[in-house]
Formats: structure tokens, C-alpha cells, sequence
């Protein structure tokens, strides 16, 4: 995988295309630490999830969420690119801390710095950003870390996307216990192949993201209430 500034694209392979985006299983970063359990998202698109069976979210969790800052959740070589590049990382993950909170917010939930039993836990990670020509087929990848020196471009590439990964997992506030878990991807802005990506051409993913969040957080308390009803 290529970091919008610490990543280059390095395959540019002709060719009819299918799709953008890695299987699943290469995006497992580890993060949640079981995938075993996650499913194909009706909803949106490049996303799996998991979520606790029988759990009965409106009845017995308030709208109150302890936000853990977000973070990056990569190779250790990745960290230290970041690391040296902190402030253009720094602007992704404080406009992605933004965007969540936004949306949260809109949707009615509260944020709380602690939280009780009736309370959710909300921790959110970037575990991959790429730089790639929009219809690669998915083989066409290299692994997060496999990095190349910063500076590097390529000539005659089709226009490239940006593209997020992001892992996720909702847990009891006070007990720790895990409720939910998702991996998903989104895209950011189309570049040229000769322009340098900034931390801006990232926002739009990270927008769409933060709203699939609250979305999916929506539906939950959405269909326990419906559940309830029906008995």
C-alpha cells in the first residue's frame, strides 16, 4: 500500500479492471483481533461487521459514548514514517476525530469523557491508506508494509484515488465487554498521478466514514426498539 505522502503507488499494471479494493481478509489488520465473526454489510459497500447476537442496545444503553481518540494502527515502519511526517498525519486523524463527533452529535448521542454500564465505548482506527490508479484489479496491492522512499512518481499511470481502512469496535464503557465490530474503506479525492496528496484529499473518506458510523449505530438502536415492540 502506498501513504498519500509516505507511500508511492509501485505497480501500474494494464488491463481490464473489476474493482479498487482488497479482498477483506488483506485488510485485517489486527486491530479487533477476532475476524472470524464478521459478515458482508448489506448496507454499505467494502464492509464487514459484527454485532453481539441478542444485543438489546435501546433497552439497555443510553445515547452516551466515551469516544477514544482516533488513531493509526499500522506496521511499525508505517508509525515511523508517520511519526516524521507528523503534521500532515496529525490533520487526518484530528479532522477524522471532527467528523465523528460531528455526525455523533447530529444523530443525538452524547459524548461523555467516562462512562457507566448504560454507556457505549467507541474505538475507532486507520489501518491503511493507498494510493492507487482507480480500476487496479484487487491483486494489484502491496501490503501496508512494503514501503518506498517518499518522492517517487510514476509517469503515464492512469488517475489515481485515494482510499481509507478503517476497524472499529464498540464496547461497554465500564465492563469492557465488546458489542460490535466493523473493517471498512472508503475513497477520498482523485489525483493525478503527479500531484502529491495532501491530508485534504482524505477528508471526503473520512466524512463518509464517520457517517457510517452513526448510521450503523442508528439502525441498532433502530431495530432493538423494533424488536421490543414486537413481543
Amino acid at each position: 500500500m502506498c501513504f498519500w505522502r509516505l507511500m508511492i503507488v509501485a505497480l501500474a499494471l494494464a488491463g481490464a479492471a473489476c474493482s479498487n479494493v482488497p479482498s477483506s481478509e488483506s485488510r485485517h489488520s489486527g486491530f479487533l483481533g477476532d475476524y472470524s465473526r464478521l459478515i458482508k454489510d448489506p448496507y454499505w459497500d467494502n464492509s464487514e461487521y459484527w454485532v453481539k447476537p441478542d444485543l438489546k442496545l435501546r433497552q439497555d444503553y443510553d445515547k452516551r459514548i466515551v469516544l477514544e481518540p482516533a488513531r493509526y494502527y499500522v506496521d511499525p515502519a508505517t508509525q515511523k514514517l508517520i511519526a516524521e511526517r507528523g503534521e500532515e498525519t496529525a490533520k487526518v486523524l484530528a479532522h477524522l476525530d471532527q467528523a465523528i463527533r460531528r455526525e455523533l452529535q447530529a444523530g443525538g448521542y452524547q459524548l461523555v469523557k467516562s462512562g457507566d454500564t448504560r454507556s457505549l465505548r467507541l474505538r475507532p482506527a486507520i489501518t491503511g491508506l493507498i494510493r492507487n490508479a482507480r480500476d487496479l484489479k484487487p491483486t494489484e496491492y502491496i501490503p501496508i508494509g512494503f514501503l518506498v522512499g517518499a518522492g517517487m512518481q510514476l509517469t503515464g499511470v492512469r488517475d489515481q484515488q485515494v482510499r481509507i481502512f478503517f476497524e472499529t469496535e464498540i464496547r461497554n464503557a465500564r465492563t469492557g465487554e465488546l458489542l460490535a465490530q466493523s473493517v471498512s474503506a472508503a475513497s477520498g479525492n482523485e489525483i493525478s498521478p503527479s500531484v502529491k496528496a495532501s491530508a485534504s484529499d482524505t477528508y471526503q473518506a473520512l466524512d463518509d466514514w464517520a457517517r457510517q458510523v452513526r448510521e450503523r449505530l442508528d439502525r441498532a438502536y433502530r431495530e432493538s426498539a423494533e424488536q421490543r415492540a414486537g413481543r
